[in-house]
């Protein structure tokens, strides 16, 4: 079983008097162990559709299943604990905070989480994974003091953290030079194939689409598979 399936999915935003058709029943299935690519244009819909994907917002029709559960049967607290549990996002612009560390901004997750760990067992997880990251000595660092690798890099084991099984990428490496570039696609492959993860990642960036295990292009809403 999918653990994400996007059946048939479509979504509209009104724009003064015309509607704007940003996602035309779009289907997707995402399994554990695959990183999967979205690209397209800018404006073609691509994080409208990582929002659908995220149960973030609702689909004007069609369904999405998170692990087999119908999201349109969920109540809001049940829609935003599964979010909480389930998924990781890394947005485009890190949304971190400039004054805080890089190990505050990674534990904020935890603070919304259901299933708490001792604070000595978030710690251990969050140095082993910026240890395999090489940031392991940037965690007492504030995030104003560090560069655009490192601070997706923090936003990668933010995302993390609680243990969620689906990450959703927007840009993760939009900002990024060609070796920090590099060293997040490499980290976001072995979440997927070395944890088992679900990894989407929506880019415009043709080379990071083809170390991917499937790409899909989206284009004037619609999606289909894509080689590259």
């Amino acid at each position: 079983m999918a653990l994400l399936s996007v059946q048939n999915v479509s979504k509209t935003f009104k724009d003064h008097d015309y509607r704007v058709h940003a996602v035309r029943n779009a289907s997707l299935e995402v399994h554990r162990g695959e990183m999967i690519a979205i690209i397209g244009p800018s404006g073609s819909g691509k994080t409208t559709l990582l929002n659908l994907m995220g149960i973030v917002v609702a689909p004007d029709s069609g369904e999405v299943y998170v692990d087999g559960q119908k999201a349109s049967d969920m109540s809001d607290a049940v829609r935003c604990r599964i979010r909480n549990q389930y998924f990781g996002y890394i947005v485009q612009d890190f949304a971190l905070i400039e004054e805080d560390t890089s190990m505050q901004n990674i534990l904020v997750p935890t603070l919304y989480s259901k299933h708490k760990k001792s604070s000595k067992e978030y710690r251990e997880i969050i140095n082993s994974m910026a240890e395999k990251l090489q940031i392991a000595d940037k965690l007492k660092s504030t995030v104003k003091h560090l560069s655009g690798g490192e601070r997706q890099r923090v936003a990668i084991i933010r995302s993390m953290v609680n243990d969620q099984k689906i990450i959703l990428a927007d840009e993760p490496t939009g900002s990024l030079d060609k070796d920090n570039s590099a060293i997040v696609i490499h980290c976001l492959r072995e979440l997927a194939h070395d944890l088992q993860r679900a990894v989407v990642i929506v880019t415009h960036d043709p080379d990071v689409a083809r170390q991917c295990d499937r790409t899909f292009l989206l284009a004037d809403g619609s999606l289909t598979p894509c080689a590259l």
